[in-house]
């Protein structure tokens, strides 16, 4: 497939590369594949102070733009419209990353330049319990139906989310899924020696190591899999549950909330912390079984990492993160919200193990065949203006 040096596609995101969540994960992989066909600015806020403010990452522009404020998880930056403005007029397709705080701004200003916009959706907002919390939720839903509404396309991973989102089921008719790019870095060599040394104690104790990882916050539902853990341990007491990932969230303290149920469990939890693209690597080579207890998730992307590296997956029956399971068979489903459910569920998939991984190479297909680089670069083609 030829470069298209006509398409000039500016991607719009609260958060790009370095930062380590799979919203930004994914999109980052996505501008790697698509640097190769298209001209690509990404417009973005540095959450980070020490990142610079305009920087190339192979042929991908990039510009940070300096924040003032922070509200929640979103830093507010009074540049970015003004960024985004000069930007604007010298692209023709616009690719708005949501949830987006600008995104009623640059969707609408975008629109009435007669430019094409993408709207690639990764997931409903959903923040913990609180009026505030309700308010930035209703600001969010009311901002993003107004953007779609503008939007030429509107997609995700998904239809059998989309069905259900409350942002992108009145917009079904303008809905594509594409899967994003999901890449493991296969060098195992380089490995942090703590964790390395928690995996050998582990193997030389015989234990069963089953994976959970990501922000431990509300929605990923980890609370569900501490309430399952004693009896999980009365089925096979030989089990272990390893975390990777951030516990200390500055807009939520559900970590800390928890901290009855992780002291009554610490005997049989390991947290690793946030851990690089190497180090995770090898944390998927290294457990049996990635737990997905979500109550909301669009695409978890540590799930499709973990499968894609050979571990069957334990998820939550839920729009969005059964897809994989329910396309490929590589793993099981469990009741949401239901650590009876879930601990049934860990203890029947260790016990058709074998079975379980006879259907990676399904996974691996689906995923091939579903990569979105050839989709996305003619969609892009297609949707230009000329």
């Amino acid at each position: 497939m030829k470069q298209n040096n006509n398409v000039k596609l500016l991607i719009i995101t609260d958060f790009f590369y370095p930062h380590w969540t799979g919203i930004s994960k994914s999109l980052f992989n996505l501008t790697k594949k698509l640097e190769k066909y298209f001209s690509i600015t990404v417009l973005t806020t540095q959450y980070n102070k020490n990142l610079p403010q305009k920087e190339y990452i192979g042929n991908v522009l990039i510009y940070r733009t300096k924040p003032q404020v922070k509200i929640s998880r979103t830093f507010i930056s009074i540049f970015f419209i003004p960024y985004f403005l000069k930007l604007l007029f010298k692209h023709n397709i616009v690719l708005i990353n949501s949830p987006c705080t600008n995104i009623l701004f640059v969707s609408c200003l975008a629109f009435m330049l007669r430019k094409k916009i993408l709207i690639f959706h990764q997931g409903d907002l959903i923040l913990p319990k609180g009026i505030s919390n309700r308010i930035i939720e209703g600001i969010f839903n009311f901002s993003t139906k107004i953007a779609c509404s503008c939007a030429t396309i509107v997609s995700s991973y998904s239809l059998d989310y989309a069905i259900c989102s409350r942002i992108l089921s009145p917009f079904l008719n303008k809905f594509t899924p594409l899967l994003l790019p999901v890449e493991i870095p296969n060098n195992l060599a380089h490995q942090d020696n703590n964790i390395k040394k928690t995996f050998t104690h582990l193997k030389k104790e015989g234990k069963i190591i089953c994976g959970f990882a990501g922000r431990f916050v509300e929605e990923k539902g980890f609370d569900i899999l501490l309430n399952a853990i004693p009896d999980l341990i009365k089925k096979i007491p030989q089990i272990h549950f390893v975390f990777a990932g951030e516990t200390n969230m500055e807009y939520e303290h559900f970590f800390e909330n928890q901290k009855t149920l992780i002291s009554k469990n610490k005997k049989y939890i390991s947290f690793l912390g946030l851990l690089n693209d190497t180090d995770l690597s090898y944390f998927y080579h290294k457990i049996s079984l990635i737990i997905s207890p979500s109550r909301s998730d669009c695409f978890n992307l540590v799930q499709a990492e973990a499968m894609l590296s050979g571990v069957p997956s334990i998820a939550s029956d839920i729009p969005g993160l059964r897809y994989l399971v329910k396309n490929t068979g590589f793993g099981l489903l469990f009741k949401s919200n239901d650590p009876q459910s879930l601990t049934n569920t860990i203890f029947y998939a260790l016990k058709i193990y074998k079975t379980l991984r006879k259907k990676h190479p399904y996974l691996v297909s689906f995923i091939q065949n579903n990569t979105t680089i050839s989709q996305y670069v003619r969609l892009f083609n297609e949707k230009q203006i000329v």
